[in-house]
């Protein structure tokens, strides 16, 4: 029984009714501790099978994702086929009838002639910083030249 029958009077504890009441709170009490333990397992059960189906949606959503994005790509790449494919029928024999350059090779020459710029930007960079270089090291040598010349008399005082 409980120990709250000690601090029970000795009427009361003898007494049926006040027995069978303390029994049935017993009961009671018991129950709702089942009824939370049960509470406590099925939520532990929910909360791993909605984590199950988040990582199934998840991974479903992904390949949805994927396909989406693929279908996407090749629409563009059809239509910009389209394009090209329009631009070469029509367009490009026009040009060559007025004797325009075509498009294509206007922008290989001028891609040549940025190139062919930038390229001698990098060798006059280049060349100015090699000089650069050696005038530092002209500067460093100097320096040394001259401490060890103000060093020389002063050693010689010393001793």
């Amino acid at each position: 029984m409980l120990k709250t029958k000690k601090l029970l009077p000795k009427k009361l504890a003898a007494n049926p009714v006040m027995v069978a009441m303390q029994e049935a709170a017993v009961n009671v009490h018991s129950a709702n501790m089942n009824v939370l333990y049960v509470a406590r397992d099925q939520g532990k059960k929910v909360w791993v099978a909605l984590s199950a189906t988040a990582g199934s949606l998840a991974a479903q959503n992904l390949r949805l994702l994927k396909n989406t994005v693929a279908a996407a790509n090749d629409k563009s790449v059809a239509a910009w086929d389209a394009v090209e494919q329009a631009l070469d029928t029509r367009v490009m024999p026009v040009l060559d009838k007025v004797g325009l350059a075509a498009p294509a090779q206007f922008g290989v020459d001028l891609f040549g002639k940025g190139l062919h710029r930038v390229s001698a930007q990098v060798v006059e960079l280049t060349r100015e910083h090699r000089l650069a270089a050696k005038r530092t090291a002209r500067k460093a040598v100097a320096k040394k030249v001259v401490a060890k010349r103000r060093a020389a008399p002063a050693a010689k005082l010393a001793a």
